[in-house]
């Protein structure tokens, strides 16, 4: 396969296909509708999967599979690395109403059997571009509501981001909705921007491309979207233009997380309706507890059928006016799904040098991994342990070199 290793080119079409007639058809194909920003390559289900470890989802990915042993599970691996958005358009060898079922129920959009021809492709192309909305495939929206201030959403917007995209391969944005005092750019080690602010104050600057130019990458699949405005100068968020970016984003991404103000704002409002899932974090403190009580209130009225997790941060800190964990959950009348241990040196130091706290053997990570696998569905998902061997205690290291005084 061809090296190709940029996150930063936005590509229309994608083909890897195991024949040179096959690539020779969408290559035509590619040219007959003029389709920019589209190549083909030589190579298996297996380079798919190298590819977009590497590279920025297409809007259209064809894959070969007429030689793959295992087709569905080789599909399944490349859907996990894609984002919602894609259409996938496979290539067989045999005509199996089968198999084009199966492939139809986890995402393929369509289903070819060689030999290939301009016609069959282009037509193919042509429906998987006029997808009726109905049917438009989008990334869920994670929203992290402080009960009171300082417990702790960013740390767990960053960090449980971080898990999305590295250890269950999901394209994830972390958004920052702080536009005057945001500090999620700090904790990911990026530099913020205000082309983001500016696109929010004009709607008619929304769309795929001008967006491309305003995520941040801060690794393979985990992306920022933030930007600090002027304290001189009074932001006017475009509503319009606020919710347009939301829904472009959820068709870019498997995961957005928002790191929200709190409060009644109009840009809250909206995200309470495309949001999928709410966390909401507490500390063990009467004012969290009456606090957490009235945001249970509202979302059971406004979002009653949607996913809230109530995770607990900084278990542990020293205070004779902390409440017991059985008088907050009876004064919520729920209990906590996620206690998170304090662990202040581990998280204070990976903020102050901008790397993930998660790479680290705290209890704390423990505790993240198993909310990322909670918001994705899944069980906790333990990386290999050649992975866990080469992080664990790597922070630990990185920090101690750093600041000595601290330990």
């Amino acid at each position: 396969m061809t090296e190709i290793n940029s996150f930063d080119i936005p590509r229309n079409l994608i083909g890897f296909v195991n024949d040179p007639v096959s690539g020779q058809v969408i290559n035509n194909v590619i040219k007959t509708i003029a389709l920019d920003y589209s190549e083909v390559f030589q190579g298996t289900p297996a380079d798919v999967i190298e590819f977009l470890d590497n590279n920025r989802v297409p809007k259209i990915l064809v894959v070969d599979i007429s030689n793959s042993e295992l087709p569905l599970r080789d599909i399944s691996k490349i859907k996990e690395r894609s984002s919602p958005s894609v259409n996938i358009i496979a290539i067989g060898g045999k005509n199996d109403v089968g198999l084009f079922r199966d492939l139809m129920v986890i995402g393929v959009s369509d289903y070819l059997v060689k030999p290939l021809n301009n016609n069959l492709l282009l037509n193919s192309i042509k429906i998987v571009n006029g997808t009726i909305n109905e049917y438009e495939k989008t990334g869920k929206m994670i929203q992290l509501i402080n009960s009171v201030g300082g417990a702790g959403t960013t740390t767990v917007a960053a960090n449980v981001g971080w898990i999305l995209a590295n250890r269950h391969f999901k394209h994830t944005l972390v958004l920052d909705l702080d536009f005057l005092y945001g500090t999620l750019d700090l904790i990911l080690d990026i530099k913020t921007e205000n082309s983001y602010i500016d696109i929010l104050e004009s709607p008619d600057k929304i769309n795929d491309y001008s967006l491309e130019t305003i995520f941040k990458r801060c690794g393979q699949r985990l992306f920022y979207l933030g930007g600090l405005a002027n304290l001189f100068k009074e932001i006017n968020v475009n509503l319009e233009a606020f919710e347009a970016l939301l829904s472009l984003a959820k068709k870019q991404f498997n995961f957005i997380l928002t790191d929200t103000q709190r409060g009644s704002t109009d840009i809250n409002k909206i995200c309470l309706d495309k949001t999928d899932s709410f966390v909401v974090l507490v500390e063990m403190s009467v004012a969290s507890a009456r606090n957490t009580g009235r945001i249970l209130e509202f979302l059971n009225v406004k979002q009653p059928e949607k996913k809230v997790l109530i995770v607990a941060n900084k278990i542990g800190l020293s205070d004779s006016g902390s409440l017991s964990k059985r008088s907050f959950e009876k004064a919520i009348d729920r209990k906590i799904d996620y206690m998170m241990p304090l662990d202040e040196k581990v998280a204070l130091a990976a903020a102050n040098i901008g790397q993930p706290l998660v790479l680290s053997n705290s209890p704390l990570t423990a505790v993240l991994e198993n909310i990322a696998s909670d918001l994705i569905g899944k069980n906790k998902s333990l990386e290999t342990e050649s992975v866990k061997q080469n992080n664990e205690g790597w922070i630990i290291s990185k920090i101690k070199n750093l600041m000595p005084d601290i330990f």
